[in-house]
């Protein structure tokens, strides 16, 4: 993959302009942020994810679909798994699921495909990609940095892995969710794509204290 810049593709992030030092790949059709240039890896990272490919599926059939397809699916509303080809499902009612593709997924290059296959009767469509902005706050003090924008209690004896909560934070509204990814804690955070240069910004503000910074999706895939 050789480096690029994002005025290259039409597929790239809503706030790509927040990563003027960052370096940008093309995978699968996608400015994707990797690094920023000349930066050490901070003790937490903020990392855009917007551009992942996702698509989002409800309706009575569609829980049935999910696990005839192999698929791992959520026993319970409010809670997600993530299966060891980087398959992430949120459940976020009973009856409606978003499908994501963590970074360097497998699946990545296979979720059209995927998204085909979970559709008929009784399955309708939800447009989660361009409609919101996804965001993943990894490494250390996450509870504690999120504490500074968002009143719900996400320290892990209250917010395990496995567990999504749909709140408000910054005064924005949008979806937390905890899980990991190599051996890191991450909270993948989807919010309304409208509100995205100001969610990064106040992220970053609460992160100060802590060391954090912005970082690529190489921070996210390398192991502690």
């Amino acid at each position: 993959m050789s480096v690029i810049t994002p005025e290259l593709f039409d597929s790239r992030s809503f706030i790509y302009r927040k990563h003027p030092q960052a370096e940008f790949a093309e995978v699968n059709g996608a400015a994707q942020v990797l690094h920023y240039a000349g930066q050490s890896d901070p003790c937490t990272g903020l990392i855009d994810l917007s551009v992942l490919p996702r698509f989002g599926l409800r309706g009575p059939q569609a829980g049935e679909a999910l696990i005839a397809a192999g698929l791992l699916h959520p026993q319970q509303p409010n809670s997600l798994t993530v299966s060891d080809d980087g398959v992430m499902i949120l459940r976020l009612g009973r009856t409606e699921y978003w499908v994501l593709a963590l970074p360097n997924a497998a699946a990545e290059r296979d979720l059209d495909a995927l998204q085909q296959q979970l559709s008929g009767p009784g399955i309708y469509p939800v447009y989660c990609h361009d409609s919101y902005t996804w965001l993943a706050l990894a490494g250390e003090n996450l509870a504690d940095i999120m504490a500074k924008v968002c009143a719900v209690d996400l320290r892990e004896d209250s917010f395990a892995p496995g567990d999504l909560v749909m709140t408000s934070l910054a005064r924005v509204g949008g979806i937390i969710c905890h899980h990991q990814m190599a051996g890191k804690p991450v909270f993948s955070i989807f919010s309304d794509s409208a509100s995205a240069g100001y969610l990064w910004d106040a992220l970053l503000d609460a992160m100060a204290e802590f060391e954090g910074a912005p970082a690529g999706q190489n921070f996210l895939l390398s192991s502690q």
